[in-house]
């Protein structure tokens, strides 16, 4: 006996000797009776209480019934009596990732470029305030987080997505480029300004280009993203629609990017912490005599200071990765929470961990549902266990590396 939907083999046995006369199914297909041709009847009962759950459906393409290929899916419950459950554990996995990615990438540079210029540039008196600030930041309840992700800051987005993106790719040229100007002015400008005070007078520069970035969002959206309205024919300014009549992607007000901002802004403060401890510990020592041989104070941070400190830099970098892919009320306030694979930046999610606290509390116990679950919850432990593992090994080398330092 197969399961035509999992292809898996449920139970194999011999029949009668004797040429069967009658065959009889019950109705549900777990008990049959067959009559042979001596007048002895044969019963058989199949005692399989988990007959969707094999390998190849928690982690294969199934080709379930009227759809039109093998794919991916997971949907442990619908309003209809001949619904088919789906187990695939494939897009949680994705969606974890997904999540993750999106919220490294706007975390990682921010936390490790603060955590530099903190400990290594800014003025004391500024540090004394700037690190316990950012230490009661980590203790932000994630559920406030995904509440004002869910409720201000997706329609926010949504409706201003074009200058948020032109902002945020100008903020960090114009970082550097305030840097390039400070760096060519002649020195006894440059004298005038205290050591560690710079930034003083090179933020407005950098909060003006954020500005006028903003600003120009409107004109760049009129000048790009001008498609026909689908139901007027008229033209308009609108990336939400010109995305989906130019990729066929889905656009959702609570996306990737959403949930990558506020995961982000959950990690920053974590990976800063521990990165900027672990460059402040580095031995005065070592930074004194990288300056007295010549090099610059940048220089000396890049040379000298980050690969003394790297260990710890990448322990900070490895329990923010910890903190992203286990967070579940950011992801399931901030998203549809839909169980999608796609690469698309502005569609949902959904993770393992949100997955787990959005259905056990309605699962079954002892069910295939209930059981999948917990099989989501032991591969999510075993993800993070590989994944710093790894972590421990590079953090181990790399102090064996540069301990001579």
């Amino acid at each position: 006996i197969y399961n035509m939907t999992t292809g898996s083999l449920r139970w194999e046995g011999a029949a009668p000797r004797s040429a069967l006369r009658q065959l009889a199914f019950a109705g549900n297909y777990d008990r049959f009776t067959a009559l042979d041709v001596q007048g002895v009847m044969h019963r058989w009962e199949l005692v399989d209480h988990h007959p969707e759950s094999s390998w190849s459906a928690f982690f294969g393409k199934i080709w379930y019934e009227g759809a039109s290929a093998p794919a991916y899916a997971w949907q442990s419950s619908a309003g209809s009596d001949e619904f088919e459950a789906k187990y695939s554990l494939v897009p949680l996995f994705y969606g974890t990732v997904k999540g993750t990615f999106y919220a490294l990438l706007f975390a990682l540079p921010i936390a490790l470029t603060a955590a530099i210029y903190v400990s290594q540039f800014l003025r004391p008196e500024f540090r004394q305030v700037v690190k316990p600030v950012m230490e009661i930041m980590a203790s932000l309840p994630s559920v406030v987080l995904g509440f004002l992700a869910g409720l201000w800051l997706a329609p926010l987005v949504d409706s201003r997505i074009v200058p948020l993106l032109c902002a945020v790719a100008v903020l960090a040229p114009a970082a550097i480029a305030a840097g390039f100007i400070w760096s060519a002015l002649p020195q006894p400008w440059r004298r005038q300004v205290a050591p560690g005070m710079e930034f003083l007078w090179l933020l407005p520069f950098v909060v003006l280009c954020g500005w006028l970035a903003w600003m120009s969002g409107p004109a760049i959206e009129a000048f790009f993203f001008t498609v026909k309205d689908s139901s007027s024919g008229l033209p308009i300014a609108d990336i939400r629609e010109w995305w989906r009549q130019s990729t066929g992607a889905t656009y959702d007000s609570r996306n990737s990017l959403v949930v990558g901002f506020v995961m982000g802004f959950a990690v920053i403060p974590i990976v800063f912490t521990i990165a900027e401890d672990a460059l402040s510990n580095v031995p005065n020592s070592l930074v004194s005599g990288s300056l007295a041989l010549g090099a610059s104070r940048w220089q000396t941070v890049w040379s000298v200071v980050i690969p003394t400190a790297i260990s710890g830099i990448v322990s900070g970098v490895m329990i923010g990765f910890g903190r992203a892919i286990g967070e579940t009320m950011i992801v399931v306030m901030a998203t549809g929470n839909t169980a999608v694979m796609e690469s698309n930046p502005f569609s949902g999610m959904r993770t393992l961990s949100a997955n787990i606290a959005v259905e056990l509390p309605e699962a079954a116990a002892g069910h295939t549902h209930y059981r999948a679950l917990f099989l989501g919850a032991c591969c999510l432990f075993l993800l993070t266990f590989v994944i710093n593992t790894l972590a421990e090994i590079l953090r181990q080398r790399l102090r064996e590396r540069y301990k001579v330092v």
